[in-house]
């Protein structure tokens, strides 16, 4: 590609889809990180492919079916991954059409029901999900043993997973009250 130029249409459109393409990635990677290099690469493919790309085409389909590629070939060579979804799981979710809406409304959920664990709870998250810290690394820091931490982190799995349910519909209910 080193002559090679994109087009202004492709450009537009690769920028517009980038918030949709690492929300896709995001909720089959689950790890920020790991989410931007898999959009990253993504990008370098579709910019690869752009030649091949139909204008008449919808490119949102076009674009995610690569990224659920570059999905499952991440998956793949990761080894030391803590959860490891199998290739079929991936596939499925990542078949099914990825509704930004909902996206949105269990992120937000997310984020208030993360604000409504007690304050213990909340750094063990912290530290666990967005400092990426071993349950090991997590003891040091607490000075708690290792089997407080694994139950407390069990307890805070739970209480997102149903606060999350919740608080998502509920956010749904008010967002389509708006509408009308």
């Amino acid at each position: 590609m080193a002559n090679e130029s994109i087009s202004f249409e492709f450009s537009q459109k690769l920028v517009g889809m980038q918030r949709n393409l690492y929300g896709f990635i995001l909720s089959l990677v689950a790890n920020r990180s790991d989410a931007e290099d898999v959009l990253q690469e993504t990008n370098l493919i579709l910019c690869q492919k752009s030649k091949e790309y139909n204008p008449q085409g919808n490119f949102r389909s076009w674009a995610f079916n690569i990224a659920r590629y570059q999905v499952l070939a991440y998956l793949t060579t990761k080894k030391r991954s803590k959860i490891q979804f199998s290739n079929e799981l991936v596939d499925s979710l990542a078949s099914e059409e990825f509704d930004t809406k909902q996206y949105h409304l269990t992120q937000r959920a997310l984020q208030i029901c993360y604000e409504l664990l007690p304050e213990h709870m909340r750094e063990i998250a912290r530290l666990r999900f967005k400092e990426d810290m071993s349950l090991k690394e997590i003891c040091k820091v607490s000075g708690r043993p290792i089997g407080a931490i694994s139950a407390t982190l069990y307890r805070i799995r739970q209480n997102l997973v149903q606060c999350v349910r919740i608080k998502a519909s509920q956010l749904e209910i008010e967002t389509d009250g708006q509408k009308i």
